[in-house]
Parts: C-alpha cells; structure tokens; sequence
C-alpha cells in the first residue's frame, strides 16, 4: 500500500543472514512492540534449526549445536556495521537464551519514521479524496432500519476505503444476510448485532434509536468526564450527533465484521468509552497544536522551524519512542494487515484499525499526564518543544487518517 522502512528492515536483515529474499510467510525476523529497554526492538532465533529450510551449511555439523551466526561465520558486530549501509541501522545487539535482541539506533529511526509518516499521511488523504472503488452495499440492508444493517453499512463504507487504498478492483458486496448471493463478485459478511442481555438478535431498537442512546451516553461521558458544558445550542447539538454516530460505528467496528457483536443497549453501560477515549485525545492533540500556533502568533513562542533543522535525538522518552516506533511507523503494516484478497480469500479487518486506534491513545494519554509539553520559551527548552511538536503533528495526522478510513470525524475540540 504505502512505503514501510520497518518492513525493507525486516528484509534487509533475513537477506543479510540468509543470502535470500524475506519468505513474506516467516515469522523468524521479530518486531517487538515492548520492553524495548530490555528486549530491543527486533529479535531472532540463533539457533540453525529454526532457519534450516533458508541456510546451507556443512552436513556433517552438529545441528543442535551449531547457532545460525556461525553456521554463515558472522558475528553481533557484522549486523551492527553491515546496517549501518541501511535506512535503519543497528546501535546494539545482544544474545539471550539462544535469541539475538537488536536495538536499533533511535536517533536515525526517529528522523526515518517521521519522514515516512509525513510522505504516508499526504498519499493516504490523497487516495482516500480520489475513493473509487466497486464496492456496493446489498439494497436489502439499504431498506433495513436494524442495528445489523447499520452494521452493514458501516463495514461497507470501510471497505470502500480499504480498496481504494490497496487498489483492489473487484467487485465487492457487503451484506448482513447469508442468503444473499452475488453472481461475479465477492461477497463479505457481516455477523449480526446480538444484544447482550437477551443474546438474541436485535430487532426492537432501530438503528437512529441506538445512535440516539450513544448520543445520550456521550452527552454525560463528555460532562462528568471530560468537564464539557452542556449547551443548547446548535453547534453543541451538532457535536453531540457526530460523537453519538461515531460512537456506534466505532462499537460495531471493533469487532471481526464476520463475527456477531453483542451490544448493550443501556445507556449506562459505558459502551461508548473507547470511541470517547480516541477522539478525546484527537481533541487533545489538536488542542496542543493550536496553543502552540496561538503563542507563535502572541510572540511566546518563535515560529515552529523547518522539519530538516529540527533535533529529533532530543525525543529521548521512552513513550516517545513507543509512539513513533509502533504507531507513525507501525501505519503501513496495519494497512496491509487490514485486507486480505485473493483468488482464496476476501476479508477486511476493519477491527484492527480500532485496536490500533485504542492502544495508540492509550500510550499517547500516559505520555501526556507525564510530560508538560508546552513549557516556557527559554532558549534551552526551545529543541526540545519544536521536536515534540513535529512529533505530534505527525501523530495527530496518522490517528485522522485512521478514523478517516473509518469513516469517522475528527474533533478539534471537546
């Protein structure tokens, strides 16, 4: 879909030790999403075994002895120099119990990854305003009031984007009824919306009913909360309509589309705090970047410089590093992980978006009760605030363009 830098890394390193291309099935090259300090961020097995069907070695050796470095007769230190010719290069690598832990050198990966989130965010926006794709909701469930055809027409709209960015030009329908059927053309099917309290499938609660008990669950999430003042007027009503809408599309989102989703109807049971928790924190990030641009304006603060002459080595936080390494860099593994389509398969995983979406607030909510981002303009404060600000413009882009492919506003404000 798009350019990956972890991905050639991955690839770069499997050819070094093995003398051939990356089998996109192997799982022996592993990127780790924590206990960087510990585990570095990539690892593999030393042991020949694990790597026999890739590397030729001498017969008569002792196969449970002999480790895969010296079956190629290399050692830490050659990783470590031959990287240093890659986008991504190695700092450190370390051997634990039969496993080589790379770590790689952040500084290079920082200014990598922030690079490739720039270029990726602007290719995605670009694709997803040209959206052209054959995807067509069943017109059963166009007709359907239900919380299962709502459904439907929430994975449909996703699906659209998600063809549209890896350029899968099929026919595609999506529907809720398994008796459905398509001559020439891909069918996806949507589980059906249970509730969970009787576990049967819901038919009493219409859909914009559903959407409204959201829109109620919002309106006392975003007061007791977040603080927000209740208004009457137009624009809070607006407000409060998206965060319902979005709620219910991120609740029956969030699960595999085939499977079925169970819903509780209560509006007091909370089902609406993952979708608060992401577009709360978009308000955040939003919030950070206009202050900013406020006290730029006032004179607090210089004019945010140019990317090529800002200090990324400064983002020396391990929360940090946990935000660009596993979300602005961890964007184009998602996507190509959101869609399977092939001559077997056609299935979409519009879940996985969610997922993504909620573990990368969560990291970005801890990284902000712990660090005052905006502090004063003394001059030796000043790297560090413009480094951080690239940062997180960055990071707001990547969390739109996600909830853009779901198909749900951004907010600037809460």
């Amino acid at each position: 879909m798009i350019e990956s830098v972890l991905d050639n890394f991955s690839e770069k390193l499997f050819l070094y030790l093995t003398g051939k291309p990356k089998d996109q099935r192997s799982l022996l090259v592993k990127k780790h999403n924590e206990n960087f300090c510990t585990h570095g961020d990539y690892s593999f097995p030393n042991s020949l075994k694990s790597w026999h069907e890739y590397v030729t070695y001498d017969q008569e050796a002792d196969q449970a002895t002999l480790t895969l470095l010296q079956a190629i007769g290399k050692e830490c230190k050659d990783i470590l120099e031959e990287s240093q010719k890659w986008e991504l290069a190695v700092q450190r690598a370390k051997e634990e119990k039969g496993r080589i832990y790379l770590f790689l050198d952040r500084p290079k990966t920082i200014r990598a990854g922030l690079i490739e989130g720039l270029r990726n965010n602007k290719v995605l926006s670009q694709k997803l305003s040209e959206s052209v794709s054959e995807v067509q909701l069943d017109p059963s469930c166009e007709k359907e009031s239900d919380p299962t055809s709502l459904r439907a027409k929430y994975v449909c709209n996703v699906v659209k984007n998600l063809c549209t960015l890896g350029k899968v030009n099929a026919p595609i329908m999506v529907t809720a009824k398994s008796s459905t059927t398509c001559e020439g053309c891909h069918k996806v099917l949507c589980g059906t919306v249970l509730n969970s309290k009787t576990g049967a499938k819901e038919v009493t609660i219409r859909a914009d009913d559903f959407i409204r008990l959201r829109q109620d669950e919002m309106t006392l999430i975003a007061q007791h909360k977040y603080g927000v003042r209740v208004s009457t007027d137009t624009k809070w009503k607006e407000f409060i309509a998206h965060l319902g809408e979005s709620a219910v599309a991120f609740e029956l989102l969030q699960t595999k589309p085939s499977s079925a989703v169970k819903i509780n109807f209560d509006c007091s049971a909370g089902s609406s705090k993952g979708a608060s928790f992401i577009l709360y924190n978009c308000a955040r990030l939003e919030t950070i970047i206009r202050t900013y641009n406020d006290k730029v304006a006032d004179g607090t603060y210089p004019e945010l410089p140019h990317f090529d002459d800002v200090d990324f080595s400064l983002l020396v936080q391990e929360d940090e590093w946990h935000l660009i390494f596993n979300y602005i860099l961890g964007l184009p593994s998602l996507l190509n992980n959101s869609v399977e389509f092939n001559n077997r398969v056609c299935e979409f995983r519009p879940h996985q978006i969610c997922s993504y979406l909620c573990s990368m607030v969560r990291i970005f909510s801890q990284y902000y009760r712990k660090t005052r981002i905006l502090v004063e303009p003394r001059k030796h404060l000043l790297p560090v605030i413009f480094a951080r600000i690239h940062m997180l413009k960055i990071l707001n882009e990547t969390l739109k363009t996600c909830l853009n492919i779901l198909n749900i506003k951004s907010v600037s404000q809460m």
